[in-house]
């Protein structure tokens, strides 16, 4: 019989966990270095495609609530990479 087991609900742990840290490091509600923060939030990203893909492959696993997560994780990748993309838009180049 499939279930869900710990690996589903750790990899949407992880995928829901980037977008409010990251906007809470964006207005300063958690003061820690931005490289650090970043690599906190890539660090969660990437356990969570990797959870949700080792659930995915377990024969004995429910395959929606990893798939959900790797959705989020993905979509998670996209709204992080599309705002620090934006963010420096308005910087004029050196001359």
């Amino acid at each position: 019989m499939k279930k869900f087991s710990w690996l589903s609900y750790w990899s949407l742990i992880f995928s829901v966990l980037p977008i409010p840290f990251f906007f809470a490091m964006l207005y300063e509600l958690i003061r820690i270095n931005g490289y650090f923060g970043f690599s906190l939030i890539a660090l969660s990203i990437i356990l969570s495609l990797v959870f949700g893909i080792m659930a995915f492959i377990k024969s004995t696993e429910k395959n929606i609530l990893a798939g959900v997560a790797i959705y989020i994780a993905l979509f998670s990748a996209g709204v992080v990479v599309i705002i620090l993309l934006l963010g420096q838009m308005g910087n004029q180049p050196n001359a």
